[in-house]
């Protein structure tokens, strides 16, 4: 990568921009070899995080501009360049509200420390805190641990100093969102199709999904299906399920299970620093909601290093084994394809390194 040049001026930055955006199309990875690639890619990792950290800048300045009549709102403003969504635009907004409130995060990604991912992570768990827990979060150790680790774990990381600044371990907040809870429906005479729409807290929700996802693959034989076709097939399967069983499943259908995610410790000795009790979507659930659901269930135990990265298992399975799809969720919780949100239920685990060609079934 070619040195840059700090500038305030917007029209200089514009043209290095221009320039280094030339420079980096140019880039010739055909040659690099393993260490090259490992060189580069952290080279390129911190730069994103570095222009992370720009355009929270200029979110907080366009919010300032905003207040004073002479701009739209920040995320009209972040919207309006770059062909961005809706989504992304409100998202690097909440950036620039968390940056701006907390301003150790805010350098840490200006300099390339953490990523924009991480700083979703303590919006995320700081929304609901008030300024005095807030004050009570060692936010320079959590900068560190970000930095080291995957985004996957540090937000459980986070979580659980929410969680220990709010004192109750996520209880106040799965109650809020059972009581937030609601189902409707009607009948669309314009379509001709009947609708419905609603909100469940993560343990219901995952009890509802996951008996879904059971049913779909039971109607679909196992074969492999479309998204598209796998959403009218869960269609069907609701329908199975509520009115009690089909012919496909010989009779009524067994109580659903669902996956729950807690480290040995907190089942052993109740809540701790380093809790983590979480559906396998990575939804948080309070210490009474895991006591009840692990009272009468299937334990797997599923190793996981320092960096939170599940140990290997050799080629003892040619493909994935149930425990291995029950850690696939505790780490990814969706397709692990980046930009994916395909629930693992409608996926497959294949191998990176062809089994064909010696490649283990780790993963």
């Amino acid at each position: 990568m070619a040195g840059c040049v700090v500038t305030d001026n917007p029209r200089q930055l514009c043209e290095r921009g221009r320039d280094f955006g030339i420079a980096v199309a140019a880039v010739d990875v055909s040659e690099w070899d393993a260490n090259d690639i490992d060189t580069g890619l952290a080279e390129v990792r911190s730069v994103q995080r570095r222009l992370d950290g720009l355009v929270a800048r200029i979110g907080q300045r366009a919010k300032v501009l905003a207040t004073e009549g002479s701009a739209a709102p920040a995320g009209e403003v972040l919207r309006s360049k770059g062909s961005v969504t809706g989504h992304q635009a409100r998202r690097e907004a909440a950036r620039a509200e968390t940056t701006e409130s907390l301003p150790a995060v805010g350098a840490a990604l200006s300099d390339g420390v953490i990523g924009g991912a991480h700083v979703d992570v303590f919006a995320r768990h700081t929304e609901g805190l008030t300024p005095e827990q807030v004050s009570e979060l060692d936010v320079d150790a959590l900068i560190g641990v970000a930095g080291r680790v995957p985004v996957e774990t540090f937000n459980r990381k986070m979580r659980a100093e929410a969680d220990r600044v709010q004192g109750d371990h996520g209880l106040s907040d799965t109650i809020a969102k059972q009581q937030a809870s609601e189902f409707r429906h009607w009948f669309d005479d314009s379509t001709g199709m009947g609708r419905f729409t609603g909100a469940l807290d993560p343990e219901r929700y995952e009890t509802l999904i996951n008996a879904v996802d059971h049913q779909t693959t039971v109607i679909a034989g196992r074969s492999t299906e479309t998204v598209a076709m796998n959403k009218n097939l869960a269609a069907q399967a609701l329908v199975e399920l509520v009115a009690g069983g089909s012919s496909s499943t010989g009779g009524r259908n067994k109580v659903p299970s669902i996956t729950v995610i807690v480290d040995e410790k907190t089942l052993r000795d109740g809540p701790h620093g380093d809790t983590v009790m979480e559906t396998a979507d990575g939804h948080r659930l309070p210490p009474q909601s895991v006591s009840r659901l692990c009272c009468d269930a299937t334990l797997r135990r599923v190793t996981l290093d320092k960096r939170g990265v599940p140990i290997d298992v050799g080629r003892i399975h040619r493909t994935a084994p149930p425990a291995q799809w029950a850690t696939l969720n505790a780490v990814y919780g969706s397709c692990a394809f980046e930009g994916c949100t395909t629930r693992t239920g409608w996926c497959q685990a294949h191998h990176i390194w062809e089994w064909d060609h010696g490649g283990p079934t780790d993963l």
